[in-house]
């Protein structure tokens, strides 16, 4: 309940609510108190409103609570990759207050997670940090340690973009990893992902209500950044092998419901690595199917606008990242 009262010339507002501390404020204009007082009866009625004079507003792993928030209020999915970094970020800042973080705090964050992680990992890591400070409403100088540590790991190249992966199969690397699944839903997932050009968490999501076999049509989730929530239903076409992979997928089971009943994506890539440890291949990922989907669809001649609407890459710098030809096919061309 806010009350608004004038008071030695000013409007004076007084908010109370259940389970929050009393909010109090002074404004010159009525209409900024009312304003005031609006928002933060609604931020205290969706759990969203910050009180910046408790401890635990500052606190590191309350700011990244209070982001993870802001997307599930509107029922936006975070992805599996970026919870696990938030989370590992609260783990290691846990009990600490903004107020007191350093640069050198950051900096010895980074260096512990250099050990485990890549340098683009490194750096998406850092950013979401950044943007739960941000986004905290609690004000601090600029600029912020955060973006002074960024500043220095960035010069010292300890942080980078991602680096282009031109990993494809190689020889029997295929065979051998569909013989080793055996009926195991992994190999299934393989061809889906070698023909069709679907990316892991596109091929998790995948049900069978999804996939109109008559018409040659996937309507899947993809990225989409102009879009609410990062994605929307795109149709994918069916190319070449992308039917018998899917038909295999069914294995004469009722086609209703998911594809593959497993909890997340990131199960999948496990799974992958899993199997290639067991036959012996090196240096593949799941994602780098996708290059080789790709590859193959340029390969047998596919143009660039085709595969532009299968892959769903927006524009050709996009695209180009994953095609990786190798020259001894482009031999007598």
């Amino acid at each position: 309940m806010a009350t608004i009262r004038k008071r030695n010339g000013k409007w004076s507002v007084q908010v109370r609510r259940k389970g929050h501390n009393t909010v109090t404020r002074s404004f010159i204009e009525h209409s900024a108190a009312k304003s005031f007082a609006r928002r933060v009866e609604l931020a205290m009625e969706d759990e969203t409103w910050v009180d910046k004079t408790t401890k635990r507003a500052g606190q590191i792993d309350k700011i990244i609570d209070n982001l993870i928030h802001r997307y599930e209020r509107f029922n936006i999915e975070i992805a599996v990759p970026k919870m696990g970094q938030l989370n590992q970020i609260k783990n290691y800042f846990q009990d600490a207050s903004i107020h007191n973080l350093t640069k050198n705090d950051i900096l010895d964050f980074a260096m512990e997670r250099s050990k485990v992680i890549g340098p683009s990992t490194l750096q998406a890591q850092m950013y979401y940090l950044k943007q739960a400070v941000d986004y905290s409403e609690i004000s601090l100088q600029h600029p912020t340690v955060v973006d002074q540590a960024i500043r220095e790991l960035r010069t010292l190249k300890l942080i980078a973009g991602s680096e282009r992966r031109e990993r494809r199969l190689e020889g029997d690397e295929y065979e051998r990893l569909l013989d080793a699944s055996g009926k195991h839903w992994i190999g299934n997932a393989i061809e889906i992902a070698v023909t069709s050009a679907m990316r892991q968490g596109e091929i998790h999501e995948l049900t069978w209500e999804d996939i109109d076999l008559e018409r040659g049509i996937i309507q899947a989730n993809r990225k989409d950044i102009k879009a609410i929530g990062g994605k929307s239903k795109q149709k994918i076409p069916f190319v070449e092998g992308v039917r018998e992979a899917l038909l295999r997928a069914s294995n004469g089971t009722e086609r209703t419901g998911r594809l593959f009943n497993v909890a997340k994506a990131a199960s999948i890539s496990d799974r992958f690595a899993r199997l290639t440890k067991k036959v012996g291949i090196d240096g593949l990922r799941f994602h780098d199917l996708r290059h080789e989907a790709i590859s193959r669809m340029f390969e047998r001649g596919m143009k660039v606008e085709q595969v532009r609407v299968v892959t769903g890459h927006r524009t050709l710098d996009q695209l180009s990242r994953y095609v990786n030809l190798r020259p001894e096919d482009l031999v007598g061309l």
